[in-house]
C-alpha cells in the first residue's frame, strides 16, 4: 500500500513538475497592449532627442558632423550601434544556428585590423580635416576619381539601409505573429512602409549629434534583449554554456569543429576565410567608409578618435561573443523545444527568424517591446546614418559643381533635410526589391549582405590604399583597377544566380571583399609601373607619409593628378 501511495506521489510530483514547465515556457501570441505601449513611448522619446539636438543646429557642420566636438565615448558606442545594426544583432546568432561557430572565430582578427584601423588610418584621417572622406580622392587624383568614390559609396549605403529596413522589418514581422487580416498582402511589406516614413521624418530633424546620442541608447537596449534571452534560457530550461556546446555538437558536429583551412573556396566556414573575412571588413570599413569615418571627424583631435576607436573594439568584441552565446542557447532551447515552433519550421532552418521569434512568443509581456522598439528605432538610425552620410557626400562631393555659377535657391542646412527625406524614400523603395529577393531565394542574413552592399566595399576600399601607399599611381592607372575589383565582387558574390548554382556551391561570402580588394591592389599596382610615366605629379602631396609625416593637409598644396 505504502509503495502504491509512494509511486501515486511521485507521479503527482512528476506531472506538476511537467505542469509547471509547460507555465514557465507559455507561449504568448505575439505582442500584447503593453509592448505596443513600450514601443510607442520608446520611439516617441528618441524623437524627442532629434527635435531636442534639431534645434541647437546652426549650419551643415553642426549636421554633419556634430560641431566636432562630440564626446569620444559616445562617438565609439555610435561607431558600434552602426556598424553592428539590425544585420548583425539577428544574423549573429542566425548564423551561428545555422553554420556554427565559424564566425565568432573571425575576432581573431581583432589584433590585426586594430592595428591597421589604430595606427594607419586614424592618423591619415584626421589631419586631413574633411567632412566627406572622398574630397581626399580629388586632392590625391582628380575630381573624376572623388565622383567614382562618392558614387560607390552611396550605392554601398543604399544598399546596406534597405537591407537594414528589411532585417528590422523581418524581425517585427516575426515578433508580432500572424498577418494583420485587414491590410492588404504580407505584413512584413507594411512594417517596410512603416519604418520608412517615421525615418524621413526622424533622420531629417536630428543630424549625426542626435544619431550619436540614440545611438548610445539603441547599445544599451540591445545589450539587454541579448542578456536577457540568455538568462531566460539559462533560468527556464536549467542549463548553460557547457550544456548548450554540447547540445550543438550532438546535433551537428561542424557547429563546432568548423575546418580550419581548404583551397576550395566554395568550402563556406573555414576558419581562416572567416578570419580573413572578418580582417578586410574592419579595415576596409574604417578606411573608407563616411559611416564610419563621419563618427571620427566628429571628435575634436586625434586622440579622441583613438579613444573611440578602442570603446568601440571592447564593446563589439563583447556584442559578438553574446551574440554567438545567444545562438547557442536559442538552438539547444529549440531543439528541446521543437513543439514551441510554428508548423513547417525547424531550429536550423529558422536561422534568423528564431531569434525574434523567441522574443515575441517567450520574453514576458513588455520586454518584447523594448527591444522591438529597438529594432524599429535601430532601423531608422541606421536609415538616418546613412541617408546622413550620403546626404554628406552629395552635398559636399557633387553638388558644388553642378551648381557652379547659379544662385542658391534654399539654404545649406534646408537642402540637407530635403536630399534626407528624398534618399530615405528611395531607400525605402528598394528594401522592398530585397526582401522580395530574400523571400523568394530564402536567403540568409550573412549571406545576402556580399550581394547588396559587401562587393563594393573592397574597391571602393582600395581607391584609398592606391591613393595612400602607390605614389606612381594617377587617375590613369587606379580606375580602371577599381572597374576591374567591382567586376570580381560582383561575379564572386552573385556567383550562383549568374551560373545558376546552388548557394552550397558558391565562393564563400567571406572572402567577398578581401578577393575584390586584393585584385584592385594588385591590378592598380602592375598599371603604375607599366602605363605611369613615374615623374613628380601634385597627388604626391597627399600620400600617407606626406600627410601623416609632412605639413598639415590643409595647408599641403597641390592641384590634380592626370
Amino acid at each position: 500500500m505504502s509503495r502504491a501511495l509512494t509511486g501515486h506521489n511521485r507521479a503527482a510530483k512528476n506531472e506538476e513538475a511537467i505542469r509547471l514547465e509547460e507555465t514557465s515556457l507559455s507561449t504568448d501570441t505575439g505582442l500584447e497592449t503593453l509592448d505596443y505601449a513600450v514601443i510607442i513611448l520608446y520611439m516617441i522619446s528618441t524623437f524627442g532627442i532629434a527635435v531636442w539636438f534639431g534645434r541647437r543646429q546652426k549650419d551643415t557642420d553642426d549636421f554633419f558632423v556634430g560641431g566636432r566636438r562630440m564626446p569620444w565615448f559616445a562617438v565609439g558606442l555610435s561607431i558600434l550601434a552602426t556598424l553592428f545594426s539590425t544585420l548583425s544583432y539577428l544574423g549573429g546568432p542566425g548564423e551561428m544556428i545555422k553554420h556554427g561557430i565559424a564566425l565568432f572565430i573571425g575576432n581573431l582578427a581583432i589584433p590585426f585590423s586594430m592595428t591597421v584601423v589604430f595606427f594607419l588610418w586614424i592618423p591619415f584621417f584626421m589631419r586631413l580635416r574633411v567632412t566627406s572622406a572622398y574630397e581626399y580622392l580629388e586632392r590625391r587624383f582628380n575630381y573624376y576619381v572623388r565622383l567614382t568614390g562618392a558614387s560607390l559609396f552611396i550605392l554601398l549605403r543604399l544598399g546596406w539601409m534597405s537591407m537594414v529596413v528589411y532585417a528590422a522589418s523581418l524581425a517585427l514581422d516575426r515578433v508580432k505573429g500572424d498577418d494583420i487580416v485587414w491590410l492588404a498582402g504580407p505584413d512584413i511589406y507594411w512594417w517596410i512602409f512603416g519604418v520608412g516614413v517615421f525615418a524621413a521624418i526622424y533622420t531629417s530633424v536630428g543630424g549625426i549629434q542626435a544619431m550619436i546620442w540614440t545611438d548610445v541608447l539603441q547599445c544599451c537596449l540591445l545589450l539587454t534583449g541579448v542578456l536577457m534571452t540568455i538568462f531566460y534560457i539559462a533560468i527556464v530550461d536549467h542549463t548553460g554554456p557547457v550544456d548548450w556546446w554540447n547540445t550543438a555538437a550532438n546535433h551537428t558536429p561542424n557547429h563546432v569543429a568548423p575546418p580550419f583551412f581548404s583551397w576550395d573556396v566554395t568550402v563556406r566556414n573555414t576558419i581562416v576565410w572567416v578570419v580573413l573575412g572578418n580582417f578586410f571588413w574592419t579595415i576596409c570599413t574604417h578606411g573608407s567608409d563616411q559611416v564610419v569615418l563621419q563618427r571620427y571627424f566628429s571628435t575634436a583631435s586625434q586622440k579622441a578618435a583613438r579613444r573611440s576607436y578602442l570603446i568601440n573594439v571592447g564593446v563589439d568584441l563583447t556584442m559578438s561573443s553574446l551574440l554567438s552565446l545567444c545562438g547557442l542557447a536559442l538552438l539547444a532551447f529549440y531543439l528541446k523545444h521543437h513543439e514551441r515552433l510554428p508548423e513547417g519550421w525547424t531550429a536550423v532552418g529558422a536561422a534568423d527568424k528564431l531569434f525574434p521569434h523567441f522574443l515575441g512568443h517567450q520574453l514576458p509581456t513588455g520586454c518584447a517591446g523594448l527591444i522591438i522598439a529597438a529594432f524599429i528605432c535601430d532601423a531608422m538610425q541606421t536609415l538616418e546614418t546613412g541617408v546622413n552620410s550620403i546626404t554628406a557626400v552629395i552635398t559636399s562631393d557633387i553638388v558644388p559643381r553642378l551648381r557652379q555659377g547659379r544662385p542658391r535657391v534654399l539654404s545649406e542646412l534646408t537642402f540637407a533635410r530635403l536630399m534626407t527625406v528624398l534618399i530615405t524614400a528611395v531607400v525605402t523603395c528598394s528594401a522592398y526589391i530585397v526582401t522580395r529577393i530574400a523571400i523568394v531565394n530564402d536567403l540568409t542574413l550573412i549571406s545576402m549582405m556580399p550581394k547588396f552592399f559587401n562587393l563594393i566595399v573592397g574597391p571602393l576600399a582600395a581607391l584609398f590604399v592606391i591613393g595612400m601607399f602607390l605614389p606612381r599611381s594617377t587617375a590613369r592607372s587606379a580606375v580602371p583597377a577599381v572597374i576591374a575589383g567591382l567586376t570580381v565582387a560582383i561575379f564572386w558574390s552573385w556567383y550562383g544566380t549568374i551560373f545558376g548554382v546552388k548557394e552550397e556551391h558558391c565562393p564563400t561570402p567571406f572572402l567577398a571583399i578581401a578577393v575584390p580588394w586584393a585584385t584592385t591592389v594588385g591590378l592598380a599596382f602592375l598599371l603604375s609601373l607599366l602605363v605611369e610615366r613615374g615623374g613628380p605629379h601634385p597627388g604626391r602631396h597627399f600620400t600617407w607619409f606626406a600627410v601623416v609625416r609632412g605639413p598639415a593637409a590643409e595647408e599641403a598644396q597641390g592641384g590634380s593628378a592626370a
